[in-house]
């Protein structure tokens, strides 16, 4: 397979070589570190010496010095806005004391006409490699647009309480982008595959706004941005970061036919959930942490955590970072341990020694004071069944140490799904009885990740 037959066969999940993936979209403050890492001069070098599937073609749009759509409609009344490290959905917008939806184009509409270099849109896409997959960035981000225009809680509120000034600012937005579109698809027709469109619906624990008010102001423009780029016979990509669980059937029933980013951090957006649930509805892209893991977590770990996410998607997954834009703050080492693993085979995989399939844990959590000597007490004897659970779920070498009002773990993991076997540990009734005997006994550190008990600490050093 090439890259962009992979690419359509991961789309319509069916049988591949290997999933497809995507490095995703370095800001410029990566770019150093990734090109020293790997030994090369270029993105575009990068891309090949990892064997990337997908290229991607930014919309041309021309509004100095930051030429790009995404900062395209500057409603902030502050001035910030111009470019992507600026761009604020809070910040009072234009539309904040509007009622009148009238007066809707009193704002100073950018013409794209006048702002999309229809040639060099054409050059981009033509001069692209063409066994790769060509997927535009759109972003047309009504709903993220819709905020600033208003300031967030603004244009919250006035969805309620003015909706019909709500509907007239995004549906002029959508129009915007409808106008960009037609512009961009016609420029590039013949040579595109895809476009990434998308919107942040999510938060970290839940949508930010409820499903039926998505679908009664939001999801009329995302169809209908969805529906033109079909017309153009692309491949429609929506991006959401964050839990976005409830409205994930609606983007699908939308014509979407891949979800972007899996935020794996978010509630309930797990690979295993979503893979059991809507499996037979789309696709999905994305999937490795890049919150915690790729920018905390050892090249070990990376792999194993591809590995897992091969396991639950043989095909229908596109693996990639769970944020488009790689950040500084990840580290190289853990984006070549990505495609490393989006590239190993089950042979490669079975010929590893037992000690490599190790994944080595270090964990801390504080003691309450004055309960030492009970959870010391407590193990002494620790529950059969409990020392059971932690042997089933590919636990060994497990010990936890004491020093000055603080415990720390050491664990080694072989099993080949760490997340599923945590999750039936967790499930265990028997497990779940001594962790309540024992968490009165414990004060997790402050800076700990959100959801964590015991905090992971970062591996320093090893010596087999």
């Amino acid at each position: 397979m090439n890259h962009r037959e992979r690419f359509f066969a991961t789309v319509r999940r069916q049988p591949v070589d290997r999933p497809a993936s995507w490095l995703g979209l370095p800001v410029p403050a990566a770019v150093p570190n990734l090109l020293k890492h790997f030994k090369v001069n270029t993105i575009d070098e990068l891309k090949k010496k990892i064997d990337d599937d997908i290229y991607a073609i930014p919309v041309p749009y021309n509004n100095p010095p930051t030429n790009d759509i995404g900062c395209s409609l500057a409603f902030a009344k502050s001035g910030l806005g111009g470019a992507q490290d600026e761009r604020t959905l809070t910040a009072p917008g234009f539309f904040e004391d509007f009622t009148d939806p009238s007066l809707v184009e009193t704002f100073p509409w950018p013409d794209p006409e006048e702002h999309i270099d229809f040639q060099k849109a054409r050059d981009l896409a033509r001069n692209a490699p063409d066994d790769m997959a060509r997927m535009g960035i759109m972003w047309a981000a009504h709903f993220q647009d819709a905020c600033s225009a208003f300031g967030m809680e603004n244009s919250l509120i006035t969805m309620m309480t003015c909706p019909e000034m709500y509907k007239a600012v995004i549906d002029r937005i959508t129009k915007f982008y409808l106008d960009c579109g037609e512009i961009f698809y016609e420029a590039t027709k013949g040579y595109l595959d895809a476009v990434l469109i998308g919107n942040d619906f999510g938060s970290q624990q839940g949508l930010m706004v409820d499903p039926g008010s998505l679908r009664q102001y939001v999801f009329n423009g995302t169809k209908a941005l969805t529906d033109q780029a079909k017309s153009y016979g692309l491949t429609v990509v929506h991006h959401s970061c964050g839990s976005i669980y409830p409205i994930i059937d609606d983007l699908f029933s939308l014509g979407i036919d891949v979800i972007h980013p899996i935020q794996a951090k978010a509630k309930d957006m797990q690979a295993e959930k979503l893979a059991h649930d809507f499996g037979n509805h789309g696709t999905f892209f994305g999937g490795v942490d890049a919150q915690y893991l790729l920018v905390n977590g050892t090249p070990e770990e990376v792999r194993q955590d591809v590995l897992r996410l091969k396991k639950v998607f043989p095909t229908g997954l596109i693996i990639s970072p769970s944020h488009e834009a790689v950040l500084p703050d990840i580290k190289p080492e853990n984006i070549e341990a990505l495609f490393k693993a989006v590239h190993e085979t089950e042979n490669d995989n079975n010929n590893k020694k037992t000690s490599d399939m190790k994944r080595r844990y270090g964990q801390v959590i504080g003691v309450t004071p004055g309960k030492l000597e009970e959870y010391k007490k407590l193990h002494s004897a620790v529950w059969p069944k409990v020392l059971e659970m932690i042997k089933e779920c590919n636990l060994e070498n497990y010990s936890i140490y004491y020093k000055d009002g603080y415990l720390f773990s050491y664990y080694e993991y072989t099993g080949d799904n760490y997340e599923a076997d945590m999750a039936k540990m967790a499930a265990d009734p028997e497990t779940q009885r001594w962790w309540d005997v024992c968490m009165p006994c414990q004060q997790p550190v402050p800076n700990r990740q959100e959801g964590e008990w015991w905090a992971d600490m970062e591996e320093v050093f090893h010596l087999d």
